[in-house]
Parts: structure tokens; C-alpha cells; sequence
């Protein structure tokens, strides 16, 4: 907040912009200082300044939920030279605004808006069938705009939401056996998706990173890929490359039986290349379009959504892949710490809660077979000191 300082007559005074939302009227309000000097005028300016963002003096009477959920949009929206949020997430984020919130809560005044409104949304939407995350998201992104309005644009006094439990996230447990996985590597099999669904399963990169890979990432000398970049589709910038999901490049080892099946698919692709000659669009990717151009994300999951429900795993996405090689990888015994990094999860407390329920499963297992050997070990024991102890008494 910033004030404008000016003399009239004998008489320091401050105008102050009163914060506003998007598209209302600029409204300013004069406050005298009185007649001192100019450095203790600039005093007592600050001291105002201070004392209306304390005190939260401006509370739009006419002003509406919908108003404050727009501007924190604009506040927040990518532009090519600044992005204080993720392209994608921001889309994620109109959609949430856009279907749920202003739907549910968008005429409410905001000065009216109670922990009730927000309960009783909570519950509609439970019972129009939206899962606990998506009711999660939705209250995040509540508390996240109703918190701009109160520290940023001070249009109103208290966080509503901050009052109201969130909602509990949905458990979805990721239950891909070794079984699944081999009857898509089957249905995929002469396919353009061969290749992709083998690289997913044995490796565990996500789709994005999948279609940003590049010939040059691929060492088949050292039998290794790197993790570099991932490609994303939005509608205010379309196709791009980004950093990976954690930030940072990562190191994946490959297997021999998926370098020749690389192999196999680069000549394929030079191929295309000789045949399309300047029609073909090199970007140097490992998976394209036939003409060498990226491949859009939303397209191969769709692809690969119609392979599997032909197979009758109807519903299981690229990404339950990931998840196979995650649980698959754990339960043969690979440590915590390597999962997490093949995966290229920030911490490996994320891939413990991800997957708790397989390190249950393999925990429960290395205990059996710790009792196991213990008690017939103990039992041999016994059995040995029985039949000396026999021996003696004959």
C-alpha cells in the first residue's frame, strides 16, 4: 500500500489508495497529517499505512466471492515473462474456480462468508460424487484465494476457510501386480506405444518425461538415461518443455533387453526420417509423431487408455505403469532410497506414503521368513537336545 504525500496551505496531507479488486473503480481516501514538518509528515504516513493494513479498514460491501476468486486468477496467471505458478496447475485452478466454487459459493458476499457456506458446499459436493481429493483441492484453493484477500488486497477482515476442517483425501490404493503389466507390454507389442509402455515400465518416468526424452539423454554405451526435462500441453502456451516435476536431472540405469528395443525404434524413426526428408520435423525426440514432432500428452494417454480397456483394464492409466514399477521394484526387495530416486521423488517420505501398503506387504513378508527360520531353527534345537538327552538316560 503507498500513499501520496502533499502540502496544502500550512497542512500535510496523505491520499491512499484503498485496495480494490480487479475491474472496480480506483478509490482513494484524503487524511490529514496536520501542519508539522515534512520528515515527521513522512512519519506519521507510514504509521497510517501501517494502521490500515493492521486494522483491515476497507471491507466493499457490494463486493462478491466470484470478485475475489477472478482477481486472484489475474494475480496469479503465467505470462511469458513471469510464472509464479506452473501453466498447468494455473488451468487446474480455473477449473476448480470455474465448476465448484463460484457454482457453490461465486454470489455470497464476501464480507458475509461464513464457515457454514463452505461446509455446506463441502457436502453438495461429496454428494454429487466428487472424491475427498478433489474436495481437498477445491478447499485449497479456497483458503489460497481467501488468504490473498485478506494479506494482499485487505478486501476482507478473516479467512473463512481457515475455520472449516479440510476435507480427507481419498485413499487410492495402487495395487499393479506383475501380471497387468505383462499383458500391456503384450497388447502394446507392434504398436507405436511398444517402446513408450516398455521405457515406463522398467524405468518408472512419467509421461511428460517420457515424450521430452532425446536421443542425447540415451548412453548406450553406459546403459543409462537421463531425466532432463518433461514435455506439458496447456491452452495458454500449448506444447513446451519444463523442468522435471522434482526440479532436478536424475540418472536412470536401462536394461540390455531395453536397449535393443531402442535401438530397434531409432532405426524404425531414421527411416521415417529418410522417407519424410524435409518433412520431417527433427527435434532430436526419442518419441514423436511420425513427422518428428512432439507428441502431445493428452494424445498417448489416450492411446494408451484404449489399449488397456481392450485388454479389459478399464481405467488403468500410463501413470498406474509408474506406479507398477514403484510397487514391483519394492517388493524385490530394492531399498526405499533407490525407488525414491529412480523415481525422482523430492524425499523418500513420499514414496513411503505413495506406497505403504506395498512396503506393509514386503515388511509382513521378511517377517514370516525371519520367524520362520527362527522357530525352525529353534525347534531343530530342540529336537537335537531331545535325542541326546535320550542318549544319557539309555
Amino acid at each position: 500500500m503507498k500513499g501520496y504525500l502533499h502540502k496544502i496551505g500550512k497542512v500535510w496531507y496523505t491520499t491512499v489508495d484503498l485496495p480494490r479488486l480487479r475491474g472496480e473503480r480506483r478509490r482513494q481516501k484524503e487524511i490529514r497529517l496536520g501542519g508539522v514538518s515534512k520528515s515527521e509528515a513522512q512519519t506519521k504516513e507510514r504509521q497510517v499505512l501501517r494502521d490500515i493494513e493492521e486494522q483491515c479498514v476497507f471491507e466493499a460491501p457490494n463486493t462478491t466471492v466470484e470478485q475475489l476468486l477472478q482477481s486472484w486468477l489475474a494475480h496469479t496467471a503465467p505470462t511469458a515473462a513471469s510464472q509464479p505458478i506452473s501453466p498447468k496447475t494455473h488451468e487446474r485452478y480455473v477449473s476448480i474456480v470455474r465448476n465448484q466454487l463460484i457454482r457453490h459459493l461465486g454470489t455470497i458476499p464476501l464480507r458475509k462468508l461464513n464457515p457454514r457456506h463452505i461446509t455446506e458446499m463441502q457436502t453438495t459436493l461429496r454428494q454429487q460424487g466428487l472424491s475427498g481429493t478433489t474436495c481437498l483441492h477445491v478447499h485449497r484453493v479456497l483458503h489460497t484465494a481467501l488468504n490473498f484477500g485478506v494479506r494482499s488486497l485487505h478486501v476482507v477482515k478473516s479467512n473463512a476457510a481457515s475455520a472449516v476442517r479440510p476435507p480427507r483425501a481419498s485413499i487410492r490404493r495402487l495395487y499393479v501386480d506383475e501380471q497387468s503389466i505383462r499383458m500391456l507390454l503384450a497388447a502394446a507389442n507392434g504398436t507405436r506405444l511398444e517402446v513408450p509402455v516398455m521405457l515406463a515400465a522398467v524405468t518408472g518416468v512419467r509421461r511428460g518425461e517420457l515424450l521430452a526424452l532425446c536421443w542425447q539423454d540415451i548412453d548406450f554405451e553406459r546403459k543409462r538415461l537421463v531425466v532432463s526435462r518433461s514435455l506439458e500441453e496447456t491452452k495458454a502456451f500449448g506444447l513446451r518443455f519444463k523442468a522435471p516435476k522434482s526440479g532436478h536431472v536424475r540418472v536412470v540405469p536401462i536394461a540390455d533387453s531395453l536397449l535393443a528395443a531402442l535401438s530397434t525404434h531409432k532405426e524404425r524413426q531414421n527411416a521415417d526420417r529418410r522417407r519424410l526428408e524435409s518433412a520431417y520435423a527433427d527435434h532430436g525426440l526419442v518419441f514423436c509423431n511420425e513427422d518428428g514432432s512432439p507428441w502431445a500428452p493428452d494424445t498417448l494417454t489416450k492411446q494408451f487408455a484404449a489399449i488397456a480397456k481392450r485388454i479389459g483394464l478399464k481405467g488403468f492409466r500410463l501413470h498406474d505403469v509408474r506406479h507398477g514399477f514403484a510397487s514391483i521394484s519394492l517388493k524385490q526387495g530394492t531399498s526405499v532410497k533407490e525407488v525414491s530416486e529412480l523415481l525422482g521423488h523430492s524425499s523418500p517420505l513420499i514414496t513411503l506414503s505413495t506406497y505403504a501398503h506395498t512396503m506393509e506387504g514386503v515388511a509382513r513378508n521378511a517377517v514370516n521368513r525371519l520367524a520362520d527360520s527362527l522357530v525352525e531353527a529353534s525347534r531343530g534345537e530342540q529336537s537335537v537336545r531331545k535325542c541326546e538327552k535320550s542318549a544319557v538316560v539309555q
